[in-house]
């Protein structure tokens, strides 16, 4: 429903393409299903792409999620004195219009601050997201960047320890601004022996509750298209260090470019095809709900258009 709002916007901001890709979004939807199970694995889907796309904003950051907790495990199995600490970095709310050279510096920032000796000798690893949220009461943006980031066990007692009154005024420094932006780094606890929590940081990038606003067409529309522009070909997820090592060796080179399908690579089919059926839905705009194919002609016929 959702993505019907966004792509009224974009038809309104004269985008016909990218409102018609949108408003298709995730209208066909084909599923294998274990006949003696009863579970559903989805196979295919007509899913749109775009940035701010509430479905495929939900189905990456699951998709996100569940990388970065194999490429975790792997870490904690391979690298036992390795532990995360969490990391979120801010600087000052900005203006509508300005949330792109904001980007700019916040990217140019976190560049400069691996540059430096001393946090490239003491972070091992580093996984980051963006995140931007709107302001309504101040009409302002609040880009950040949530991070995991790898050190040795040993840190937290050694003379390199960085306090955060440190991480401040380099993170000041690295943005180049005249004030003290707000850094908050904590340490990770286990969770049943696993860190997986830290991949609590593969969340939204956007709300869309924050830049869909129904009863105000002007304001949703302003937002749309700044947002629109200023996300268009940015890197919103990034590994570095070990963990852009271990992501590799997993296949996982281009995190943003995931493939919004298939969630768990434990899902796939291998055997017993046999067991599946196959189960097409598609959307009703009348109804505002899916509604199940029973026509197999027009079933195959689906499945092979959104398979292209």
């Amino acid at each position: 429903m959702k993505t019907l709002i966004l792509s009224e916007s974009f038809k309104r901001l004269g985008k016909v393409k990218k409102s018609e890709r949108i408003k298709y979004c995730g209208t066909f939807l084909t599923f294998l299903k274990n006949i003696e199970t009863g579970k559903k694995k989805l196979e295919t889907a007509n899913f749109c792409r775009e940035r701010l796309c509430s479905m495929c904003q939900w189905r990456k950051s699951i998709k996100v999620f569940y990388e970065l907790s194999k490429v975790m495990d792997i870490l904690e199995k391979e690298n036992p004195d390795f532990v995360p600490i969490f990391l979120t970095l801010t600087l000052k709310n900005c203006e509508i219009e300005k949330l792109a050279e904001t980007l700019d510096t916040i990217f140019r920032g976190w560049r400069l601050l691996f540059q430096r000796r001393k946090f490239e000798r003491i972070i091992k690893g580093w996984f980051r997201s963006l995140e931007v949220t709107y302001n309504s009461t101040e009409n302002t943006f609040h880009p950040h960047i949530h991070a995991i980031l790898i050190v040795e066990k040993k840190y937290f007692k050694s003379d390199d320890f960085i306090k955060t009154e440190e991480w401040v005024q380099v993170w000041k420094d690295c943005l180049k601004i005249d004030y003290d932006p707000i850094c908050d780094i904590r340490k990770v606890q286990k969770n049943k022996g696993k860190y997986k929590a830290v991949a609590e940081v593969a969340k939204y990038t956007l709300k869309d509750s924050d830049f869909l606003i129904k009863e105000n067409k002007d304001l949703t529309d302003r937002l749309v298209d700044v947002l629109s522009s200023s996300l268009k070909g940015r890197r919103l997820y990034a590994f570095g260090g070990i963990l852009k090592e271990i992501a590799k060796r997993l296949g996982i080179t281009k995190i943003d470019n995931l493939d919004n399908t298939e969630i768990s690579s434990e899902d796939k089919i291998r055997e017993d095809v046999d067991k599946y059926i196959r189960e097409v839905y598609r959307w009703s705009f009348n109804l505002r709900d899916y509604t199940k194919v029973k026509d197999p002609r027009l079933q195959e016929k689906i499945v092979s258009i959104i398979s292209k």
